[in-house]
């Protein structure tokens, strides 16, 4: 297991990334990165996704230009093609299921940026001209980032730019299909879904998300049924098994101190849980998928 890549963060990848980009513009520092011409045999390269749930260390903004992708970002699923525009939000628990072989894109990333509420869907469908042009911004953020000497205010910009393009285009898109019947609760699941991405993984009490909310439990199901069809003990238990997932696959930590972490009473209730889960326990699950 390497180390390096335990988590998906600038700091984490830039070295494993220059060693197999293979001429693929490339660009770290501590507060952004741009990375460009990303496939899929890179992505499952360097990543490792399919096999198993990683959390990103900082905001990213991922532009499709081509192809298809299946992905569970914080327990739900998403489908994706391009061309559209794509957020990932910091502290997010990403797996990517399925990839077509001619997927492509362009990811830049963002350490200490806010970004508004991304709502339930991440992605952002494009036109052939939005795309053209997102693409463009893009380059020339490279372009600066290869420039000597390097001006770090100019890229900067730059990247805060395509994140407020971003939001230029999700504030079009909410516009576009607001309900105010269904607002408040789809606000409410939004706020659920922020807190259990923080909070998920050792916190399961319903009243906690509920008090959080200033509502009642009755009202927090209610809100949460209605707009993904699921109730919200389905999101805190698949929080906990991505999150086991996660640790099992990029720490050497023993299934004992796994279990503490996760706030298990003793290792042997959180075998049974992972088994009932995935059909594994979690010794088989770092045999047969961690290192098969």
């Amino acid at each position: 297991m390497e180390n390096a890549i335990h988590q998906l963060a600038i700091a984490h990848v830039t070295q494993r990334l220059l060693s197999l980009t293979e001429g693929r513009p490339y660009f770290a520092r501590d507060d952004f990165s741009v990375h460009m011409d990303i496939d899929r045999p890179l992505l499952m390269h360097v990543l490792r996704l399919l096999r198993i749930p990683a959390r990103l260390s900082e905001h990213r903004i991922v532009l499709v230009t081509q192809g298809e992708a299946n992905c569970a970002l914080d327990m739900m699923q998403h489908s994706i093609q391009g061309p559209c525009l794509v957020m990932l939000k910091d502290k997010a628990l990403l797996h990517i299921r399925k990839m077509s072989a001619d997927f492509r894109c362009h990811v830049v990333a963002c350490r200490e940026y806010p970004i508004p509420d991304i709502g339930r869907v991440p992605s952002l469908p494009l036109s052939q001209e939005e795309k053209d042009d997102i693409e463009q911004m893009i380059r020339l953020t490279w372009r600066f980032c290869t420039r000597h000497p390097f001006i770090h205010s100019v890229v900067n910009h730059l990247v805060k730019a395509l994140f407020e393009t971003w939001s230029h285009y999700a504030g079009k898109a909410d516009l576009a299909s607001s309900d105010p019947v269904k607002g408040r609760k789809e606000e409410i699941y939004r706020k659920f879904m922020d807190l259990v991405a923080r909070h998920g993984a050792r916190q399961r009490a319903l009243h906690f998300y509920a008090d959080a909310l200033c509502i009642s439990i009755h009202y927090l199901c209610e809100a949460v049924h209605a707009t993904s069809g699921h109730y919200p003990k389905y999101f805190i238990w698949q929080t906990v098994v991505s999150e086991a997932k996660y640790l099992l696959g990029y720490t050497h930590q023993s299934a004992a101190a796994i279990a503490e972490e996760l706030n298990f009473s003793n290792p042997a209730w959180f075998s049974r849980f992972f088994k009932r889960e995935t059909g594994l326990t979690p010794g088989e699950f770092r045999e047969q998928v961690v290192n098969p």
